[in-house]
């Protein structure tokens, strides 16, 4: 503590650079902005959440930090960003990769009004693949109900790996977000129970892994818009209630979705950078002086 508090008040610049670099209650740094960029959101503290905006090519080193914003409110950080960069340097920018996240998305078409914006594939994979547990979820709870109501005096039923279908649908969830050549022996005898008595589960995931592949192929953005089209035909043609929040998704952000083609960039530097800043929060032993973590952040990474 003695060290820390050493370094933080005499051997650091870090009242100098709080006061020249932190007036407005943000971070920015213009040199870090390059032609492709990374926007995401970190909760530093109790609820207090940041968003940053990375550089791809600092590779989360020096140079992968361009700015910390707090909040997450489109309207004030677009506001904050275009008052910090000029025309000329915003044009510089030629992607910005982002959640699904609406704000994010506003900010990054908003700013860099020259820029792709591409939606991460693994958060829109996520999408798909949290209503299919979505299914699986709403059959074992169909099942408890069934349970229930069952006659106690009677064993259950079980299979013929010796589980019931109660405890194969809860031993099931990983597996059905796993490729068929990774599961193990026990992972594939239980799927293929579970898709003998629910067919739906069978569909759902054959699509998942369609999806999957689809992202995996290295094809053009237009070959992709057919294949997604008619991937997205399939999944509509299921009819599941499930499934109304991917369907919402493909419907909302198909342009920036498909634009993950043009150079298969994903949101992957700045989910490695959150990690950072949650691993480095935690060396500190929390956050107890927010502006000084920024500046460590800054020396780290900026």
């Amino acid at each position: 503590k003695y060290f820390a508090e050493l370094y933080r008040n005499k051997l650091s610049d870090y009242h100098q650079w709080r006061d020249d670099e932190l007036t407005g209650g943000f971070y920015f740094n213009g040199a870090n902005i390059g032609a492709y960029m990374s926007l995401d959101e970190t909760c530093l503290s109790n609820g207090e959440v940041w968003t940053f905006l990375t550089n791809k090519n600092g590779h989360g080193g020096k140079g992968t930090l361009a700015a910390a914003i707090p909040g997450t409110k489109s309207d004030e950080i677009i506001s904050i960003l275009v008052g910090a960069m000029g025309k000329s340097l915003r044009r510089k920018v030629k992607e910005v990769t982002c959640d699904l996240s609406p704000s994010m998305m506003l900010i990054a078409a908003e700013v860099f009004y020259n820029a792709h914006v591409v939606n991460d594939r693994f958060h829109v994979q996520q999408v798909y693949n949290e209503a299919v547990d979505e299914i699986r979820v709403d059959i074992r709870r169909q099942l408890m109900a069934e349970d229930n109501a069952r006659d106690k005096s009677e064993p259950p039923v079980t299979y013929s790996n010796g589980e019931t279908m109660r405890q194969i649908l809860a031993r099931s969830k990983h597996a059905l977000m796993m490729a068929q050549n990774k599961w193990t022996d026990i992972q594939r005898h239980r799927a293929n129970i579970l898709f003998k008595y629910y067919p739906i589960l069978k569909t759902a995931y054959h699509l998942a892994m369609e999806l999957r592949r689809i992202f995996n192929a290295k094809i053009s953005p237009t070959k992709a818009m057919e294949k997604m089209n008619r991937w997205y035909e399939k999944v509509s043609a299921l009819a599941n209630s499930n499934f109304r929040s991917v369907i919402k998704t493909f419907k909302n952000h198909a342009p920036t979705i498909l634009n993950y083609f043009r150079r298969r960039a994903t949101n992957a530097s700045a989910e490695a950078f959150n990690s950072k800043v949650k691993i480095f929060r935690s060396q500190m032993r929390g956050l107890r002086d927010r502006d000084f973590f920024i500046f460590r952040l800054v020396k780290l990474y900026a």
